[in-house]
């Protein structure tokens, strides 16, 4: 299950460098391919659904700089990948 969405980061990854004149909105990644960007997470959330229907996709800020998540207690190394 940790790499139901590998696919799609990698994706993010290799067109990042693209994606950042957009900075601020919402990609929508599915397996090898951007389907689009939105201006709202709900916006990109319904297309993918309406798009993808049950298969994992991926909605992500585009962001240059990624934020940075801490946690309270100690999480087992696979939740952190």
């Amino acid at each position: 299950m940790a790499d139901a969405l590998a696919t799609e980061l990698k994706t993010y990854e290799e067109h990042k460098h693209e994606l950042l004149a957009e900075e601020g909105k919402f990609v929508l990644i599915h397996g090898a391919n951007v389907l689009g960007t939105y201006g709202t997470y709900e916006d990109a959330l319904k297309i993918g659904y309406e798009k993808c229907k049950l298969e994992p996709f991926l909605v992500k800020q585009i962001q240059a700089v990624e934020q940075v998540h801490y946690f309270s207690r100690d999480l087992p190394a696979e939740c952190l990948t």
